[in-house]
């Protein structure tokens, strides 16, 4: 027969077990949410992604934000392989990420001949 010490332990950790499971099958856990930096030779990105209460519901959104950008950067957003933005140094805006859409970030480096792509989401 359990200790009535041991009995409390485990309905402790029975709870703690509880709310782990719970907060992390919560949607703010879901995805990839915070900054994502992506670097290539002369050109820096924060790809951005946070969860936003869009359309009645909690989604993540996007914007990619150059904060190095020497000339031959591009900074690129695609939504299922469509182009939604194409910059040389301007933020994308934020673009919703929510069902039926897949975001990824390209970060283009012509003067080092090379691209570096950021998180898909």
């Amino acid at each position: 027969m359990l200790s009535h010490r041991t009995a409390l332990r485990s309905a402790i950790a029975v709870l703690g077990f509880g709310a782990m499971v719970t907060l992390s099958a919560s949607p703010a856990f879901a995805a990839n949410e915070g900054d994502h930096w992506i670097h290539t030779y002369d050109c820096t990105a924060d790809q951005e992604i946070q969860l936003k209460f869009v359309d009645g519901a909690w989604h993540d959104e996007q914007e990619l934000n150059p904060t190095v950008a020497a000339p031959g950067c591009r900074f690129i957003l695609t939504d299922n392989g469509r182009e939604i933005s194409d910059t040389t140094g301007a933020g994308s805006g934020w673009w919703p990420d929510g069902p039926g859409h897949y975001i990824c970030a390209l970060v283009s480096d012509s003067g080092a001949q090379s691209a570096v792509r950021g998180i898909c989401n």
